[in-house]
């Protein structure tokens, strides 16, 4: 009897509804911003997983501790996927020992027809000791979604 009834929860157990998961990937490369990220996802409880990803900015506008930067969960201080739409807000800070500086990366973007591609706009604000007041940039980011 024990092992009937053990048997049953074991079956009931693995036989619960499933997480479905997914992932994207989003780039830019241009004058403004080399950016490249990617995550996963879980399509039921909606969550970002794994976020990593690496931005750099060109010899004008980086700040030092700021030139290249690694991301990862941290750095995802934002996120939306829902309904079609696909946003990130991205934050950086300089290193201890170094002046202040910080950026922040959004992206807002739209899925096409199919849904696995998403295109959109990009806002870069760079503030940081060196610089009288923060600088913005825009430009165009493209991510897939699976």
């Amino acid at each position: 009897m024990r092992r009937i009834l053990l048997s049953l929860a074991v079956f009931a157990a693995l036989s619960s509804t499933a997480l479905a998961t997914g992932g994207f990937s989003c780039a830019v490369k241009d004058a403004n911003v080399t950016f490249e990220g990617e995550a996963g996802f879980s399509y039921s409880l909606g969550g970002i997983l794994n976020f990593r990803g690496m931005l750099a900015l060109p010899a004008d506008l980086a700040q030092k501790g700021l030139e290249t930067v690694t991301l990862d969960q941290s750095s995802l201080t934002h996120h939306w996927l829902h309904d079609g739409e696909l946003r990130l807000l991205v934050h950086a800070e300089s290193g201890e020992n170094q002046p202040f500086a910080a950026l922040d990366f959004v992206m807002l973007t739209t899925a096409d027809e199919e849904g696995l591609n998403y295109e959109g706009t990009y806002v870069l604000k760079v503030e940081g000791a060196d610089l009288a007041e923060p600088v913005r940039r825009s430009g165009k980011v493209a991510c897939s979604v699976g």
